[in-house]
Parts: structure tokens; C-alpha cells; sequence
């Protein structure tokens, strides 16, 4: 055998400039910062509410006084959707982080979002989708609806 020849089995060097390169493979959830994580639990739930026949009105809007994570508009309704993700339950269930004041906070920034679109009244409510990025890469969630 040719002691400059890889052994079988294993990749060459490095790979001929004509041929496609393999797309990175996507970051292990436990090397993911929480930003990442986030945005991976959003575009997760973002998915989901698109598949249930939803249609995204906006995303990571940043107002006055927050932000909202996905407004989107289920037939005739308007619905805020809190997306909350996490690797693990150390700190509870990702749902959990939706106390009371925070509830309060969205139904604030609910309210300021109605106001300055002067959306037409419509019906109106509050999701979470809770979000579990398991260590295995695979994400799995939850959608509470009309949270109060």
C-alpha cells in the first residue's frame, strides 16, 4: 500500500476546486450562544405558526417600551406569539419564563403595537410557544394559545 495514500475510509486533504464543498454542518445546540439558540427556537416557531396556515406579519419588532417576537394574523385573529427556547429544564420549563409581569409587558406592547399600526379592530391574543433545543440537535416545542 502507498504510505502516502489516505487510509480507506478517510477524507481526502482537501477537496479539487471544481468540486462542491460540503455545507457546513449547523452548530451543536450545546456550542450555540443564547443568541443563536433564540434565533433557532423563533425561526422553529415561525415554521410552525406558517405550517398551521398562519401568515407572519412581523418579527423581532422593537417598540417603545419592548419588543415583540412574531405578531402573526390566524384567520381573523391578531395574535402576539412569545417564543421562549432552552437546552435544558434546570431553570424550568421554557414557558415558565412567562411570569405574570411579563404577561403584563406584552399586553402592553400588544396595545402599543395596535395603537401606532391603527390596526382595524380585529380579535386579539396572546401565544407562547415553548421551545426545547434537546442536546441531540433536535428541537421540539409546545404552542399555548391565548395565554392570560
Amino acid at each position: 500500500m502507498n504510505s502516502l495514500a489516505p487510509a480507506p475510509g478517510t477524507p481526502p486533504a482537501s477537496l479539487p476546486a471544481d468540486r462542491p464543498r460540503p455545507a457546513p454542518a449547523p452548530p451543536r445546540v450545546r456550542e450555540m450562544t443564547t443568541l443563536e439558540l433564540g434565533r433557532a427556537g423563533e425561526d422553529l416557531a415561525a415554521d410552525h405558526l406558517v405550517a398551521c396556515g398562519w401568515q407572519i406579519v412581523e418579527r423581532n419588532l422593537r417598540l417603545e417600551h419592548g419588543e415583540l417576537d412574531i405578531v402573526a394574523l390566524a384567520h381573523t385573529t391578531l395574535v402576539f406569539v412569545e417564543v421562549k427556547t432552552r437546552r435544558s429544564f434546570v431553570t424550568g420549563v421554557p414557558q415558565a419564563a412567562v411570569t405574570p409581569a411579563k404577561l403584563r409587558r406584552l399586553r402592553r406592547l400588544a396595545g402599543e403595537y395596535l395603537m401606532e399600526r391603527s390596526t382595524p379592530h380585529r380579535d386579539v391574543r396572546i401565544d407562547v410557544i415553548a421551545v426545547h433545543a434537546h442536546l441531540d440537535g433536535v428541537f421540539s416545542l409546545e404552542h399555548l394559545e391565548g395565554v392570560h
